[in-house]
């Protein structure tokens, strides 16, 4: 098997999320952060006919990055990174599957969300640029029912720096908090929908990968319920 540059990519990105990762039969990727508060769910061109778990996502992108168009070998109790003329090969063993935080098996649903819009990527990433000069924890979305914005702050701090930036409109109002740590996402453009009951979800635009991340929910504010 032969992975292609969008699964490298998402690997990568899942790294930062959990550095292991349980590798389920089929073509759909998932993770989890350790304390729950990330998961990530992508479609890939691959279909993987094993089940299995590698403790080190980084060990295995920093050994495929050794080669300049390796052959992927999954077999029983290993994965096989090899040129095609098998000169150069390394293999990494699995690991216990009980070793890795393993995300759940059934898509999160967040069904009637209480508010929805767009993050286009040069906001998110204008926003995460300025609150890492400001050293900013916390991202706030923010709406007065009619415009909505995107603030970097740190809401424990009232003599903290802000940045602030207007990202769309909105008929509702609402105040959501989030972790910056949190935002860990892929390049890209997203809808976002929200729940009150504790969770934001971010799909990307343009690639089959979805990002379900918790919000401060003590610190966030909603419309009140018809």
């Amino acid at each position: 098997m032969k992975l292609s540059e969008n699964t490298i990519n998402v690997l990568r990105n899942f790294s930062s999320i959990n550095q292991g990762l349980l590798f389920k039969t089929g073509n759909t990727l998932k993770t989890i952060s350790g304390i729950k508060t990330i998961f990530a769910e992508a479609t890939i061109s691959e279909n993987f006919t094993k089940e299995f778990a590698l403790y080190d996502l980084n060990k295995l992108l920093a050994k495929i990055s050794l080669y300049k168009d390796p052959v992927l070998d999954f077999t029983e109790d290993r994965v096989i990174i090899a040129t095609e003329n098998k000169k150069r090969s390394d293999y990494i063993k699995y690991c216990s599957t009980k070793l890795i935080t393993a995300p759940p098996e059934k898509t999160i649903a967040l069904n009637n969300p209480d508010c929805s819009f767009v993050l286009t990527q040069e906001d998110l990433e204008w926003m995460r640029k300025s609150a890492g000069i400001s050293g900013s924890p916390n991202f706030i979305f923010e709406s007065d029912a009619e415009n909505i914005y995107l603030i970097a702050t740190d809401i424990k701090d009232d003599s903290s720096d802000q940045s602030k930036i207007e990202i769309g409109t909105s008929d509702k109002k609402f105040k959501i908090v989030m972790k910056v740590e949190h935002f860990k996402m892929i390049e890209g453009s997203y809808d976002v929908t929200v729940s009150r009951r504790g969770m934001a979800m971010f799909k990307n635009k343009s690639l089959p990968i979805s990002y379900y991340i918790a919000i401060e929910s003590a610190s966030s504010e909603f419309d009140s319920e018809e």
